[in-house]
């Protein structure tokens, strides 16, 4: 069958989820500018790291009380050219409902089912059942790998037979149908056709047809410059909601947005706030941490943590692929810390290690040997003496090394380099600028060269 043949990774290509499921993250808020839908008090970027292991990172400060305490933040507006394309066979309210909500969602992932399960119902006979919203289901598999793909596809394959509640809620109550592989994922979601009595030549026609994967693609592509940090992503009456949802607050939402079309304005009971100031992208240069030459097109500047399991996977899988755009004088790479001390507490030392490494020409073999050997030395009562043997096997001057890294003598500069991932908005590893283009979490090699290759091809 095509779908088999042909596999599914050009839909997984485009999707390098923008939610934050493949970055180490502190437990910490997203970013110093972000604002939760709930809430009107500015979030942290990440919770000071403790003195002991790290240098201060500045926090937001506790806002004093004024006449907006207690009031919702409202979401943001979304770009003027804001377009999407229509599901007449997914959405359900009236056609003229004085407002639209689009919901972009994957089966595979927890929080669209508690969405769908306790949130949505509600929202549905209040709103829906009394002609005030049209609801809108979007396709977002970013979570669930290629079994959410198929899952999107049953759902719009069902959608076509006048079906996309029964399958959309086989899918949120049976998950057995994601825990295989992709042959396993489609004869499960066609016994489910089956059992919901669809007309299953029509579904596995449908289910086999390119233009229903292209159809999902497009899904993606229409929320690809939302930035979702969170599923559901939702849009609703021209605003986003990046961050997931509660009932109380999409009630808000929607409330408020019901009154601005009956008065004009917004309720006293929500603020809304101008977006933040484009973030501090203008990093200092690295002399040690870089490779590829200075005139390459494309700089690609990396925000890691050697204790990262994600930025180990970026360096084994994704990092040779893009050596050879290095080596091709396409790339200039840099790389800066953002030790996640909450987390991993020996991701100081190890960045400590690289760069002392660096003083003797060995930076980017000692960042090898650290992702390489990742588990043994985060895992050691002695991580230092770890240390100390790759850099006997890398040939260095191991009293020097040792001086170096017992010197703390890179930690300012490794508090820096997170001190600046902060203000750009990084808040987990791995994190990347492509060209200023920002791209969270240990992404294929197919995303790099996508954005890559766009930017070469357009001269940049």
């Amino acid at each position: 069958m095509y779908f088999q043949k042909h596999f599914l990774s050009p839909l997984l290509i485009m999707v390098a989820a923008a939610i934050l499921l493949s970055a180490c993250q502190n437990n910490a808020p997203a970013t110093a500018t972000s604002t939760s839908v709930a809430t009107s008090t500015p979030t942290e970027a990440v919770q000071a790291p403790t003195p002991e292991a790290t240098a201060h990172v500045p926090s937001t400060p506790e806002p004093a009380a004024t006449a907006d305490s207690g009031k919702m933040i409202f979401p943001p507006k979304v770009t003027a050219d804001f377009a999407v394309q229509d599901r007449p066979d997914s959405s359900v309210g009236n056609a003229d409902a004085p407002l639209t909500m689009y919901e972009w969602c994957d089966y595979g992932y927890p929080k669209c089912a508690t969405y769908n399960n306790e949130i949505l119902p509600e929202i549905t006979k209040k709103y829906v059942d009394t002609g005030k919203l049209k609801i809108v289901h979007k396709e977002f598999p970013a979570a669930g790998g290629d079994p959410s793909v198929v899952a999107s596809m049953a759902a719009q394959c069902a959608a076509k037979q006048g079906q996309f509640k029964a399958m959309n809620d086989w899918l949120y109550k049976d998950n057995a149908w994601s825990t295989g592989d992709v042959p396993g994922t489609i004869a499960a979601v066609k016994a489910g056709a089956k059992d919901l009595s669809l007309n299953t030549d029509d579904f596995n026609a449908c289910l086999d047809n390119q233009e229903m994967l292209e159809s999902v693609k497009q899904d993606y592509f229409d929320a690809r410059d939302l930035e979702l940090r969170e599923l559901p992503g939702i849009v609703i009456g021209g605003h986003v909601i990046q961050t997931g949802v509660d009932a109380q607050s999409l009630d808000t939402v929607i409330d408020a947005l019901l009154q601005e079309q009956k008065t004009g304005s917004l309720p006293e009971t929500v603020i809304t706030v101008t977006p933040s100031p484009t973030p501090d992208t203008d990093f200092a240069p690295e002399t040690v941490a870089v490779m590829g030459s200075p005139d390459a097109p494309v700089t690609i500047t990396e925000f890691t943590d050697y204790q990262c399991p994600f930025c180990q996977r970026h360096a084994s899988q994704t990092m040779p692929g893009l050596k050879e755009y290095i080596d091709s004088g396409k790339v200039r790479y840099i790389l800066k810390n953002f030790p996640l001390t909450q987390i991993h507490p020996k991701a100081v030392i190890a960045g400590e290690a690289a760069e002392c490494a660096g003083e003797q020409g060995k930076y980017w073999e000692m960042h090898d040997k650290l992702f390489e050997n990742q588990k043994q030395w985060a895992e050691s009562s002695d991580a230092l003496k770890v240390f100390k043997g790759f850099a006997k096997e890398l040939g260095l001057d191991e009293k020097a090394f040792e001086t170096c890294v017992s010197s703390d003598r890179y930690k300012d500069k490794l508090m820096a380099d997170q001190k600046e991932g902060v203000n750009a908005g990084v808040s987990g590893t791995p994190a990347f600028f492509i060209n200023d283009q920002f791209l969270n979490g240990a992404q294929p090699l197919d995303v790099f060269k996508q954005i890559i290759d766009k930017i070469l091809a357009s001269g940049q």
